[in-house]
C-alpha cells in the first residue's frame, strides 16, 4: 500500500501553500483512517486542497482590492493627503478617544490667503502646484500618529492627537512658517503663499460639527485680524 506521508506545506504551481487548519485535520484524519492516506484518496484530497488555495488566493486578492478602494476613497487625489471624508473619520475617531481615553487632541484648519489670485492670475496649473507643495510641507511637518488633509480647494486640515492647545498652536506655528517659505518657479514667476488658521480642542464633549465650525470661525477671524494688520502697516 502506498502511503502519503502527512506534511503541512502543500505545492501548487511552483509555490508552497500553507494549508488550513481543517485540511490538516483532514489530511490527519486519513492517515488515521485504515486505509491511510492512499494514492486513490490523495486525488480527491489533493482536488479540496487545490480548490481552497485557489479559494484564499481569491479572498486575499479582494480584500487588497477593497482596501485599495478604501484608502483612494479617503485620498485628495493631487495632493496625497486625505480627503474631507477620509479626515471626518480622523476626527470621529480622536473625538471617541476623547471620550474614552479623555485624551485632548487639537484641529488646525488652514486657508491659503489670496489663492484666487494665483489661479487668476497664472492659471489652475500653477494653483496645482502650489498646493502640491503646500501637501507635501504638512505632511513633512507633523508626527506619524497626527493627520492632515486637503479638505477643498484651498483649505487643509491638521490633527495634532494627545496634544493641548498651547503645545498645538506652537506646532502650528511652525507650520504655517514653513508654508511661508514655499517659493514655486512657474513660466519664470516666483510664486509665495501663506496661510490662515483657525483652531479647535477636541474634548469630551466634542461633536464633529462642534469641531469643524469652531475651527472655521477662528480661521476666518484670524484671517481679519490679519488683514487689518497688514492694512495698517501699509498705511504707516
Amino acid at each position: 500500500m502506498n502511503i502519503i506521508h502527512y506534511n503541512s506545506d502543500y505545492r501548487i504551481e511552483n509555490s508552497t501553500f500553507k494549508i488550513g487548519k481543517k485540511a490538516s485535520e483532514l489530511i490527519e484524519k486519513f492517515h488515521r483512517s485504515a486505509d491511510g492516506l492512499t494514492l486513490k484518496n490523495w486525488k480527491a484530497l489533493s482536488e479540496i486542497l487545490d480548490y481552497a488555495a485557489a479559494a484564499e488566493q481569491t479572498i486575499a486578492e479582494q480584500k487588497e482590492y477593497i482596501t485599495n478602494l478604501e484608502s483612494l476613497a479617503a485620498t485628495d487625489m493631487l495632493t496625497g493627503l486625505l480627503n474631507r471624508q477620509g479626515f471626518e473619520n480622523e476626527i470621529s475617531q480622536a473625538i471617541a478617544r476623547a471620550r474614552r481615553y479623555e485624551e485632548t487632541s487639537l484641529f488646525a484648519f488652514i486657508d491659503l490667503d489670496d489663492f484666487k489670485q494665483i489661479n487668476d492670475n497664472y492659471g489652475h496649473n500653477a494653483g496645482d502646484a502650489i498646493l502640491k507643495q503646500v501637501g507635501v510641507v504638512i505632511n513633512n511637518s507633523i508626527r506619524q500618529t497626527d493627520a492632515s488633509a486637503r479638505l477643498s480647494g484651498d483649505e487643509f486640515g491638521i490633527l495634532l492627537n494627545k496634544c493641548d492647545i498651547h503645545k498645538g498652536k506652537e506646532r502650528a506655528g511652525y507650520i504655517r512658517h514653513n508654508l511661508r517659505k514655499i517659493i514655486i518657479n512657474y513660466d519664470g514667476n516666483e510664486l509665495h503663499t501663506s496661510a490662515s488658521m483657525g483652531f479647535a480642542i477636541i474634548g469630551q464633549s466634542s461633536t464633529l460639527k462642534d469641531v469643524f465650525d469652531t475651527a472655521d470661525q477662528a480661521m476666518y477671524q484670524n484671517k481679519r485680524d490679519r488683514k487689518k494688520t497688514k492694512n495698517k502697516y501699509h498705511l504707516t
